[in-house]
This record gives structure tokens, sequence and C-alpha cells, in this order.
């Protein structure tokens, strides 16, 4: 909650520093269109409200910002998280260094021929960003029903006949929470339902922020069927109301979520190893006997598979024949396959990988945090072990 009320607190200042900034920039000419400085300062103070909303909501009013706020919100989600800070600090930037040679001068009033010549740039300059916003908030409500299921075949290094043409359904990110709600999840379900695979796996990211969420989540993962179970591993936003507390209450609801450990499923007289590791974030480069010692000693015909949340951890599982991760919903924005916020923060962020013998593949994700997605869709993974 300390990390939330930092970003509140932030978000806060930076929306009321932005609108004396940009107030203080165009009212220094008389006379100044002081239409544009009320716009400004009503559209801070609305993302502000929208951001104490989403902070505070009681839980029972999720129902409700659902079905009837998600515009909103998704407006608010990506102007006080994609863009205010850019924009905050770009506009001190200004201020400071650019503008700062003409703070000197006397300034000549305006005709009112010249704000008419300039009206259109007033709008353009101060409306840019906002519009971005808004634009985001249209497509983010418009794709928020999205999902596609991304199917695979994986090559295995020594598959036995056994295990050919085995099946797993990857979910990942459900994030059960103000954008993903019942009617979200049990599309997650009923999709992954669909696909009749022998196992599923769900890498992480259960709930978004609160217990409050879980509910919904663990109702939808209990009606996901399969011949083989579903099992699951730790996502960063599953340690936001504490250490272990999602992992406990999946142990209650006898949801196997694998933290330091592994189950083997005997399947056709072969053993298939599900190794799941709880969140890193760092500390685990280096150390790959933090998946050795999740394995036990190989048999003839094994598959080893982890789950872990963050792909980075391809880099030590040399061990594992397949490594299942989530964590960064395949990059969000993506403007092609290697240009867009994926690239710029993680290693690997969407499709399959190989290092060595071992496989990878990173979901983009079933929910969303940020309701926005740009070229990363919403998906379910559908997995085919084949010999390599």
């Amino acid at each position: 909650m300390s990390k939330i009320m930092v970003v509140l607190g932030l978000a806060l200042f930076m929306n009321a520093g932005l609108a004396a900034l940009q107030i203080r920039m165009i009212s220094r000419r008389k006379p100044w269109p002081k239409w544009i400085g009320v716009a400004i300062a009503s559209w801070c103070l609305l993302m502000s409200c929208l951001f104490l909303l989403q902070v505070f909501a009681p839980s029972d009013w999720m129902p409700f910002i659902h079905r009837w706020l998600f515009f909103p919100m998704a407006v608010e989600m990506a102007w006080n998280v994609l863009l205010l800070i850019p924009l905050f600090l770009g506009t001190i930037l200004f201020v400071l260094i650019l503008r700062r040679p003409l703070l000197t001068r006397e300034k000549k009033p305006l005709t009112s021929e010249g704000i008419s010549r300039r009206k259109f740039l007033y709008m353009a300059g101060y409306g840019a960003v906002p519009a971005v916003a808004l634009g985001m908030g249209v497509h983010g409500s418009i794709t928020r029903s999205d999902l596609c299921v991304r199917p695979y075949s994986i090559p295995i290094v020594g598959l036995p006949p056994e295990l050919e043409g085995f099946t797993i359904a990857h979910v990942s990110d459900l994030h059960s929470g103000i954008f993903v709600g019942p009617d979200r999840l049990k599309v997650i379900s009923d999709t992954t339902n669909d696909l009749k695979a022998d196992l599923v796996t769900i890498t992480g990211d259960i709930i978004n922020r609160e217990m409050t969420e879980f509910a919904a989540a663990i109702k939808a993962i209990k009606a996901i069927e399969s011949r083989h179970g579903s099992y699951l591993c730790e996502g960063n936003h599953d340690l936001i109301p504490g250490p272990g507390i999602v992992m406990d209450a999946c142990a209650e609801n006898n949801l196997p979520m694998l933290a330091y450990e592994s189950v083997i499923l005997p399947i056709r007289g072969r053993r298939l190893i599900l190794g799941g590791l709880p969140w890193m974030r760092e500390h685990f480069e280096g150390h790959p006997e933090l998946v050795t010692s999740l394995f036990s000693a190989r048999q003839e015909g094994d598959v080893r598979v982890l789950l872990a949340h963050h792909p980075h951890m391809l880099d030590i599982a040399d061990s594992a024949d397949l490594v299942l991760a989530g964590h960064t919903h395949g990059g969000q924005i993506m403007f092609g396959d290697h240009l867009g916020l994926g690239p710029v923060f993680f290693k690997y962020w969407s499709g399959l990988y190989q290092n060595g013998n071992t496989s990878m593949v990173v979901s983009n994700g079933c929910g969303d945090w940020f309701p926005c997605r740009i070229g990363a869709p919403a998906e379910i993974a559908l997995l085919t072990l084949k010999t390599a």
C-alpha cells in the first residue's frame, strides 16, 4: 500500500504541476485564450479524480466500473501511467531551458488577429497529448474483449513417441481486477476449455492488486478443465497483497501453485515433470541451480517444463526442455516485431525462443493492468510437443 500511495502522490503532484506550468506558459501574452487554461485545469483535475477512484474504489463498485467506466478509466491509465511523466518533465525542460532567454524580454500584447492565427496551434499543442490518451482509451475499449489463440509447435530433443502431440494450454497474466472482471474471466476459461488441451499452465499475475480480486479469478480457474489438471506459478502482482498470501489462498482452494518445487505427471508410461519458481525480478542470473534443483535425475524419455513468470529465466534454464513465461504482455505497445516497449524493457518479450536445447514461449497474457494493447493482442498459447 505504501508504494501505491507514493505513486498516487506523484500522479497528483504532476497533474497539478503540469496544469500550473502550462497555464503559466499560455498566459504570458495578453490577451490570452483563458478557455484553454480552464480546459487544461479541468483535464488534470479529472485525471486526478479518476486515479483516486481507481486506488480507493470499494470492491463492490467494480461491476459498475467494469460496465460503465471502462473507457474513462482506460484514458486515465494511458494519461497517468504512460504519458504524464514525460509530458511533465518535458514541460519543465521547456520552461527552464528553451524559454529561459525569453523570460527577460517584455512581451507585446497579441492582437486579436494574432490570436486567431495561433488558435489552432494552441489547441494542437496543448491538446495533442490528451488526444493521444483519448485515442488509446477508445482503442482499449474497442479491443477489451479480444482474445486469440496462438499455436506453437515445440521442438523437444529426445521426445518419446508417447508424448508426441501432447498439448499444453499456456494461460498467463489474468490480472483479475479493475479491467478484467468476471465476464472477461469467463471468456478466458471458456476459450481455454475449447482447446481441449492435455494440460493447462498459468504463469502468474492471477490478481491485479488486491485479494478481493481473487474470488473471481479462482472461479474462472476452477472452471478450466484438462485431462492432467492446471498448474500455476507466482507473478509479481500476486505479491502486492503480501508475500505468500496468494500462494496460501491457492493451496486452500486446491490449486497447485509451484514454488521451488516440482510435480511428476505420469503420461502413457513417461514422465512430464513440471517445476515452478516464485517471482524473481533479479538475483537469479548466474544461478542455474535454481532450476536444476527442481528436477529429479533425468530418466529416459523425461520432459522437463519450467513455469516462471519472468522470461529472463531462460538464461539459467539449461536443465529444462521447455520454459513457460509471461509478465511482458507481449510488449503491450508494439509497432512490428521489434519496435515498441517490448525490446526496450525485456530481452525476451513475446513468442518462441530457443537457447540450446531449451525452448521458451513468452505469452502476451490474457488480461491487463494497462487497458490498451497495440500490436500485442491478448492470447492463450496452445503448445504441441514435437520431436526436435
